[in-house]
């Protein structure tokens, strides 16, 4: 068998400034043609579980391209039209085909695409035709549009968050695919959405957790053979835009209503238990005076900078509240200020500074912080994440610098990471277990870090990616829709 491999993958976010072309998805993974395998081999991708896969089944692998692009606002329309231009002219010059996989996100956006990936998947189905399968994997938060279902006959969802399923949501992707390729299943999928979004921080799907009871269901609808595949989607919540909302997917073995009866199931579990996702949180300023009254070590979650959400990686709300209420104690925070890099820099170690840090790529959450510290130490920015999405040596923050102030470090970056753990501070030196407080500014990937004597203290406030999304200014998205309102039975879509 013959099978077309691509990948393009980004979150994106509404609220975020943002912008990412060529140069951020370089700097991540970028490549075309013959440099695809060799760029994604070894790599904990979706891609390269379902490149693994296809081979073992001893299908050709034709890989036409591997785009990885992290979070943020949105993809630059010249960059996503050089990647649509590529996926055309190779699966035209591609000759007969028996499938495609692709590993997409789900929640791109371009500035003028709302449903870029669902315009992607229509331009596959476009030139390969309704009688080659084609499979795709999708992150947990993708938006699954009708565009999308109508235009694959495979979609597979990650189980985990955190995402530490990626690799092996690509291989079941590419097995459903090869299956569907002998003639073995004949694929039906479905999908129900209901209006409503719910916040991230209380999305874990550990056991116990509200998502962990849904993804026991669809563990359980999946061994009793009620479908080939469960998959749920709370959705990219940072998203205005007019069609979205929590989703239910099923893909049976030719059984159509039986897709939907799975999908509505598996969609309404989550509605059901929508006020559970909810956890306290606090502004700023109270953050930080509640961890500094607990022994510690604390992680400071400060979910509306979220990186990994889209947000810039420079919000000054939690660095300001630092510097006026835990100077002495010992702390340390991660802000994004290539500013403020270049100053540190051209001064030299063990120099003494005066920077402003933050607010340089986003301006509306606050002023830039006046730090006069010490230059502690210079770095390249280089890390390897211990897992998720991007583990390997894939991590860049660019030049970055960390300064002392008083007792509390600041590590500044060049450029916006993905938290996955402690991998940004532990490349430059800081051994955050040692601290009386830690700023992680993923909503839920802080919970690889927990352990007995860890507290952790979520920041609400403004933001791109804001953990109570009622406080968001939707202007798209037309309500009513939950949080922003609430319904007495479900608001199916």
């Amino acid at each position: 068998m013959k099978v077309a491999v691509i990948s393009f993958e980004f979150e994106g976010n509404t609220f975020s400034l943002t912008r990412a072309g060529h140069g951020e998805f370089s700097r991540r993974l970028l490549a075309f043609g013959a440099d695809v395998l060799p760029a994604i081999e070894g790599r904990a991708l979706a891609l390269t579980g379902g490149c693994d896969v296809l081979r073992q089944a001893g299908a050709e692998l034709l890989p036409i391209v591997a785009a990885y692009g992290g979070s943020g606002g949105a993809v630059e329309d010249a960059f996503f039209d050089e990647i649509h231009a590529a996926i055309r002219d190779g699966l035209s010059g591609a000759g007969s085909l028996d499938g495609v996989y692709l590993a997409l996100h789900g929640a791109m956006i371009c500035e003028s695409r709302p449903d870029p990936e669902g315009d992607i998947l229509a331009l596959v189905r476009g030139i390969v035709g309704k009688g080659v399968p084609i499979a795709a994997s999708l992150d947990l938060h993708a938006n699954v549009t009708q565009q999308k279902a109508d235009n694959a006959d495979i979609l597979v969802g990650y189980e985990t968050y955190p995402h530490d399923d990626v690799y092996s949501t690509g291989e079941r992707a590419a097995r459903l695919l090869v299956r569907t390729i002998r003639g073995e299943i004949s694929p039906k999928l479905a999908i129900r959405r209901i209006n409503a979004f719910v916040p991230v921080i209380g999305g874990a799907t550990a056991e116990g957790q509200p998502m962990g009871e849904v993804r026991k269901l669809a563990r359980e609808m999946e061994a009793a053979g009620e479908a080939l595949c469960v998959s749920y989607f709370p959705v990219q919540p940072w998203l205005d835009l007019a069609d979205i909302g929590i989703c239910g997917l099923a893909v049976t073995d030719g059984d159509d209503a039986g897709a939907q009866a799975v999908a509505t199931r598996i969609v309404t579990e989550m509605w059901n238990r929508r006020n559970d996702f909810y956890l306290p949180e606090r502004d700023a300023d109270d953050a930080v005076l509640a961890a500094r009254n607990l022994p510690g070590p604390v992680i400071l979650v400060d979910s509306p900078d979220c990186v990994g959400g889209g947000s810039s990686g420079d919000l000054p709300q939690v660095l300001d509240a630092l510097m006026r209420f835990a100077p002495d104690l010992p702390s340390a925070i991660l802000m994004v200020d290539p500013q403020a890099v270049e100053t540190a820099i051209a001064a030299g170690v063990d120099a003494t500074v005066q920077v402003t840090v933050g607010a340089g790529k986003d301006k509306r959450f606050g002023a830039p912080v006046p730090v006069e510290a010490q230059v502690e130490r210079i770095g390249d920015g280089r890390f390897s994440y211990d897992g998720g999405p991007m583990a390997g040596p894939s991590g860049n923050m660019g030049p970055c610098v960390v300064l002392r102030h008083r007792e509390l470090r600041i590590l500044v970056a060049s450029f916006p990471t993905y938290d996955y753990g402690d991998e940004q501070y532990r490349s430059m030196g800081i051994d955050w277990r040692q601290l009386r407080i830690a700023v992680f500014k993923n909503p839920m990937n802080f919970r690889n870090l927990l352990g007995p004597g860890i507290a952790f203290v979520g920041v609400d406030g403004k933001g791109p990616t804001a953990a109570r999304l009622e406080r968001l200014d939707w202007h798209v998205k037309q309500r009513p829709f939950w949080p922003c309102d609430d319904f007495e039975a479900p608001p199916f879509m």
